[in-house]
C-alpha cells in the first residue's frame, strides 16, 4: 500500500537524484567558494535572538555559537569551570566565590567582568525553572572585584554549579551587564556575545539564513571537549545556516555538497543518505528526543482536568511514534515524565496512558462536562518530528469528540503564538506539540514542564500547588533516597493533573559530510570544534 510517508520519501529521492549528475563538481565549487565555512541545513527558522526569553531550539543553537557559560556540565553531567577559572564553597555551603579566567572578552572588545556574570545569572534565574529554585534560596550576589563574584545563599544549595552550568533550556549564557539588565519579560535588543563566534546581525534574514564569524579574541579552555564542557574551539572562519524546511530540497543540498551538515534529517530519508559514501549518519545525542502534548490550562476546554484526562486515555504512543519514523529501533515508548532508561524513568502512576482506548476516552469526555468548546491545535509543519505528530494529535481530539481546529504554522510562529494567554478567538491556542532532549527531562530540576506554578510557569501555565511543593521538597534535600521518593511522588501527582502528556521519544541522528572533522557527542546542536579537511 502506498503511504503518505512513502510518497514523501520517493519525491525526495527523485528531487535528490536530479541534483546528482555532477556532485563532485558541485562539491569542488562549494569548497572553493567557501574554503573554511561550515554550512548547516537548519530545519527550523531562527526568529528570536534571546535565549532567556524563549526555549526555542533554534535560539538555543544560536546561543551556543554566540555566547559562553560561566560553568558547563560534562558528558557525565558534572559541572566544570568554563568561563570560570574555578570556585570555592564557604560558610558551610552558604557562599560560593567564582573566579573568572583571564583574558575573557565580549564581541565588542570589552572585558568580561563579575558584574556581567551577576546580571546574566539574575536575568536567567527569573525565568528558568532551575534558576528560579536557585533564586529562591539566594540572599544576594556581589562583585568582589572585576574577576570574582560571590553568591550568598540563605541555606546550602549544592546544586548551584549544576544550575548555572546546565545544558538544558534555558541555559545561563553570559551577556554584558547592560544587556542582561533587560526586563526578563522583554526580548533583548543588543546581541553582543561572549562565545567562540560573532553573530553577523547584518547578514541575518529570518526564514532564510544566518551567519557567524570566528571571534579572534575568544580564549577556549585547554581541556578536551566533553559534552558542553571543555575547549569550545572555533575550528572554522565562518558558520552559515540555511533555513530549509523542505526535506527533499535539504537532501539534495546535502548530497550535492552545497551544505556540510543537516541538523534534523527526515527519518524516512535516512536510507538515501546512508547510501552515499561521502555522507555520515550519526547519533550525536544518545539521550533521544522526547515529544510532549502541551495543554493551555488557562482556557477551555483544557482548563478542565477531566477533559485532559479524557485525551490521555485515548493516547496511543505507538501511533505518534510511527508517524515520526517507521524504524522500530528509533522509537522509544516511554510512559514517564522523565527520560526512560534513567534513574527516574519509571511508569509509576501512568495507568491513564496504558489504556489507550478511544471508547474509554469518549466516555470520559462525555462525563467531564465538556461543552463543545473549540480546541485550536498549533500544528508545526517545518519540524520533521512534530509535524506528523501534530496531525495525529488533532485526529485523536476529533475522534474522541472534541471540536478541533488545526492551525498549520511554522515553528517560529508557534513560539510567538504560544505566549498568547488570550482566548482562541483572540489569537490564543489550546494545544501544541514540542520536543525536548532526554537530558532536558532527567529530573525535577531540569524538566521545565513538570511544574504547576500557574501564571509564572512555562507555556501552558498549569496550576498545581501540590506539584510545586513536591518539587521544592526535592530541591531542599540532598539525600538521594529521599529525592528518588519525591521524584516518584511528583510523577504520580503529575499523572493526576496532567500538566502535559508524554508521547514517547525518538532517537534522532544528524547527517554530515565525511569532510568534517571533530564532530563530537553532545545533547545540543553545538558547532564549535567541528572543522573541515582542506
Amino acid at each position: 500500500m502506498t503511504t503518505r510517508r512513502s510518497l514523501v520519501r520517493n519525491a525526495a529521492l527523485l528531487a535528490a537524484g536530479a541534483a546528482l549528475p555532477t556532485p563532485s563538481r558541485a562539491q569542488r565549487s562549494s569548497r572553493n567558494a567557501r574554503p573554511n565555512t561550515l554550512r548547516i541545513i537548519h530545519a527550523a527558522d531562527l526568529q528570536s535572538l534571546d535565549p532567556v526569553w524563549t526555549t526555542s531550539a533554534s535560539t538555543k543553537d544560536y546561543a551556543f555559537l554566540t555566547y559562553d557559560q560561566l560553568i558547563a556540565v560534562d558528558a557525565d553531567n558534572i559541572p566544570r569551570p568554563q568561563m570560570a577559572e574555578g570556585w570555592t564553597v564557604e560558610d558551610d555551603g552558604r557562599s560560593y566565590v567564582i573566579s573568572l579566567r583571564d583574558g575573557l572578552r565580549f564581541h565588542d572588545g570589552e572585558p568580561v567582568r563579575a558584574q556581567d556574570c551577576i546580571a546574566s545569572i539574575a536575568r536567567w534565574s527569573a525565568r528558568d525553572g532551575f534558576g528560579q529554585a536557585l533564586r529562591r534560596v539566594t540572599d544576594r550576589m556581589e562583585a568582589i572585584d572585576d574577576r570574582r563574584l560571590r553568591i550568598r545563599l540563605k541555606r546550602p544549595f549544592p546544586l548551584l554549579p549544576a544550575a548555572i552550568g546546565k545544558s538544558n533550556s534555558s541555559q545561563c549564557f553570559i551577556m554584558p551587564e547592560r544587556v542582561a539588565k533587560t526586563d526578563p519579560s522583554q526580548q533583548i535588543t543588543e546581541w553582543v556575545g561572549s562565545g567562540p563566534f560573532r553573530f553577523l546581525r547584518d547578514e541575518w534574514v529570518s526564514g532564510s539564513h544566518a551567519s557567524w564569524a570566528k571571534f579572534e579574541h575568544y580564549v577556549p579552555r585547554r581541556e578536551p571537549v566533553s559534552s558542553i564542557a571543555g575547549g569550545r574551539i572555533p575550528a572554522v572562519d565562518r558558520v552559515e545556516w540555511g533555513i530549509i524546511g523542505d526535506s527533499a530540497t535539504a537532501l539534495s543540498a546535502l548530497i550535492s555538497g552545497e551544505y556540510d551538515y543537516w541538523d534534523q534529517p527526515s527519518l524516512d530519508l535516512l536510507p538515501a543518505i546512508e547510501s552515499r559514501r561521502n555522507l555520515v549518519v550519526d547519533v550525536r545525542n544518545p539521550s533521544g528526543v522526547y515529544a510532549m502534548l502541551q495543554f493551555n490550562h488557562l482556557q477551555p476546554p483544557f482548563n478542565n482536568p477531566e477533559v485532559r484526562r479524557a485525551v490521555a486515555l485515548g493516547v496511543d504512543q505507538a501511533s505518534f511514534l510511527q508517524s515520526a519514523t517507521s524504524r522500530p529501533e528509533q522509537q522509544v515508548p516511554c510512559t514517564s515524565f522523565y527520560a526512560c532508561g534513567t534513574a527516574y524513568g519509571t511508569d509509576d502512576g501512568a495507568e491513564v496512558l496504558k489504556e489507550a482506548s478511544l471508547e474509554a476516552a469518549r466516555a470520559a469526555l462525555r462525563s467531564s462536562g465538556y461543552n463543545g468548546e473549540k480546541a485550536v491545535v498549533l500544528a508545526v509543519q517545518d519540524h520533521p518530528m512534530i509535524a506528523p505528530m501534530s496531525l495525529v494529535a488533532a485526529d485523536l481530539l476529533r475522534r474522541i469528540g472534541i471540536n478541533t481546529e488545526l492551525v498549520s504554522t511554522d515553528f517560529a510562529t508557534m513560539v510567538q503564538r504560544r505566549t498568547n494567554r488570550d482566548t482562541t478567538d483572540r489569537g490564543g491556542w489550546s494545544v501544541f506539540l514540542t520536543t525536548w532532549t532526554g537530558t532536558d527531562i532527567l529530573n525535577p530540576a531540569v524538566n521545565q514542564m513538570l511544574r504547576g506554578p500557574g501564571a509564572s510557569g512555562w507555556f501552558g501555565w498549569p496550576d498545581d500547588p501540590v506539584l510545586e511543593d513536591l518539587r521544592n521538597q526535592w530541591f531542599d534535600t540532598s539525600d538521594t533516597t529521599q529525592q528518588a521518593r519525591l521524584a516518584k511522588e511528583l510523577q504520580v501527582q503529575a499523572f493526576k493533573t496532567l500538566p502535559y502528556i508524554p508521547l514517547g521519544g525518538v532517537v534522532r541522528p544528524v547527517a554530515y559530510s565525511r569532510e568534517l572533522t571533530g564532530v563530537f557527542p553532545v545533547p545540543v546542536q553545538a558547532y564549535w570544534n567541528i572543522g573541515k579537511r582542506r
